[in-house]
């Protein structure tokens, strides 16, 4: 069956796509001939993507003008040669014209009539036109090639899959979620216009936040957000962790598989068994926008209708815990909130298909004696209007103050439990990305001075890992973080090889997981160099004396069969740490 397709916006190289309605005006912006060729090769891939730009329905020329990062976008465009791209606007200038007389910068964009006789400007006199986006069909031909090209992708010891394979039909393609395809490219960008412009989703807390504190009720665990450990008689608790997972993909459905330990989940789980982890724990994002839809196929194993099956999130034998990512926000936070956090939370161990207390709000704490694990909503700052990602990410007000009045975390805190925090976002990248300086710092304001922890986050879609360092906060000046810096976003998505670049040192990467298999027969990309996905466990066990170990975390990703097939049996384990 051939799943029904986006369709294609009429982008030219020396064009800009546009679309105007009731709330916002939205660019798409394509890298020009030029800028392509210089960025053909695979690690360079992602400017060849389209980029999304959207102002209010109001917006004037100048607002458009002024504005850096479509600007930045424009010359990239036009594949102007830029020396310094933080100084763009001082080097080059430009302004809208409508058959050749310049328009005063006060004009609202919405109000010109003749868009088609409308031309941006740009300094060394190129012009730039406008397109209304209009939809076309694509060419069944080519959906099919691209579509048998998608049966024949895993590798065997030369390097390919067979093509007598097998191939059952997920929600999403590795390829499509990858943006290098038709498909995966519209979609995004489809289901980004249509959900991202609105109010985002309320932001939920406990109902001791509502309350004044009284110290004299008993509070249950999911009225404050402090959840016990509960595992074997022994004391040992398994969980099972994953990031960047609701993808939708035939890799999503095998690792959630090999966390189970094998368990078949094409169907609902009834009840648990004794192989089973005692919790799961997702670190965010939902493909392609977090849709409930998306949530349905990707998370709740909701067969759509283009597709063989859905992928289901497994279930621990005692609950299951999530935070989100900046994915789940790109449709402000619906899907999340109202779909994905009802089907997880606290279970009974006979019943594993629905919560006995489903997850209330996007931050949580899960302790026992020794460890404490406090997950971290950094997705919901992530949502920003104008762009596709916002960089300066704070925790919100809510949820530092929870951290401060019921989880205790101060500098002058005497809990000596073990610390780790989770969250989406990264707090240092080898790999140029910018890191989030603004929640790690919130988070050193609470600590006491020299206190280490353990960081695990996603995001990145690779598996990486960084020496113990400290570093200088800057937006709380003096204070600092000590941490060991995992990175565990492999899951779902798929993990394409990238450069190391020359900086990854200061950075302090230890090591990271640069194994490769490739896409066969791919006519968009040949030989796409792309990693194998994976998953984390943690197995926190009773202590005898305080110098016992008490955390065994192991990083596991899925292998190859006989047959040269992506397997989630017998997961290969890259590192175990004590």
């Amino acid at each position: 069956m051939i799943r029904s397709r986006s369709l294609r916006p009429q982008q030219t190289f020396d064009s800009i796509e546009y679309r105007v309605d009731d709330s916002k005006i939205s660019f798409l912006l394509l890298p020009s001939s030029l800028h392509s060729t210089r960025c053909s090769s695979p690690e360079h891939s992602s400017c060849l993507n389209p980029v999304l730009i959207t102002f209010p329905a109001n917006a004037t020329l100048k607002q458009i003008l002024t504005e850096n990062v479509f600007m930045a976008l424009i010359f990239g465009h036009s594949s102007l040669p830029i020396e310094n791209k933080d100084d763009i606007q001082q080097q080059n200038k430009a302004h809208f014209e409508l058959r050749g007389k310049i328009l005063d910068e006060n004009v609202q964009f919405a109000s010109i009539v003749l868009k088609q006789d409308l031309v941006l400007v740009i300094d060394n006199n190129i012009q730039l036109k406008f397109h209304e986006s209009k939809d076309i069909e694509l060419n069944s031909a080519i959906i099919d090639r691209f579509r048998e090209s998608l049966f024949h992708r895993l590798p065997i010891e030369d390097g390919y899959r067979p093509k007598t394979s097998s191939h059952l039909v997920y929600p999403n393609e590795s390829l499509d979620l990858l943006f290098d395809t038709l498909h995966g490219q519209l979609s995004y960008l489809t289901q980004y216009l249509q959900s991202h412009i609105g109010e985002r989703h309320e932001f939920t807390t406990y109902d001791i936040q509502k309350q004044a504190l009284n110290e004299e009720k008993q509070w249950n665990e999911w009225e404050t957000g402090i959840y016990r450990m509960h595992g074997d008689n022994d004391g040992t608790v398994n969980i099972a962790l994953a990031s960047d997972w609701g993808a939708g993909t035939l890799e999503a459905a095998l690792v959630a598989s090999a966390m189970m330990n094998g368990l078949d989940l094409t169907m609902q789980q009834q009840r648990a068994t004794p192989d089973l982890p005692h919790y799961t724990i997702h670190l965010g994002d939902i493909y392609y926008v977090g849709l409930s839809t998306e949530v349905q196929h990707c998370c709740l194993g909701i067969k759509p209708d283009w597709a063989d099956r859905g992928v289901r999130w497994p279930i621990g034998q005692n609950g299951s815990l999530t935070i989100p990512g900046n994915h789940e926000l790109y449709s402000r936070g619906f899907g999340y909130w109202d779909y994905f956090l009802p089907a997880v939370g606290l279970f009974n161990s006979e019943d594993l298909t629905q919560p006995i207390q489903s997850q209330k709000t996007s931050y949580w704490v899960l302790e026992n004696d020794q460890w404490r694990i406090i997950g971290l909503d950094t997705g919901y700052d992530s949502f920003s209007l104008l762009g596709i990602d916002n960089f300066a990410i704070k925790l919100p007000p809510e949820l530092m103050d929870w951290l401060k009045t019921v989880v205790g975390l101060s500098p002058q805190m005497t809990d000596k439990r073990g610390l780790i925090f989770f969250s989406h976002h990264q707090i240092i990248s080898a790999w140029n990305e910018k890191p989030n300086t603004d929640f790690p710092a919130q988070i050193a304001s609470l600590l006491p001075e020299g206190r280490t922890v353990l960081w695990l986050w996603g995001h990145e879609h690779r598996l990486s890992f960084y020496e113990k360092q400290t570093i200088t906060t800057l937006s709380e000046l003096g204070k600092t973080l000590t941490f060991y810096g995992r990175c565990i976003g492999n899951s779902g998505f798929p993990t394409i090889a990238k450069e190391l670049p020359v900086e990854a040192r200061e950075t302090k990467l230890l090591f990271y997981d640069d194994r490769l298999y490739h896409f066969h027969d791919n006519e968009f990309l040949p030989d796409l160099p792309i990693g194998f996905n994976g998953y984390a466990t943690m197995k926190f066990v009773r202590p005898n004396k305080s110098s016992d170990t008490s955390l065994h975390m192991s990083y596991k990703t899925l292998c190859l069969n006989e047959d040269g097939q992506l397997t989630h049996e017998n997961p290969t384990v890259i590192v175990n740490e004590e």
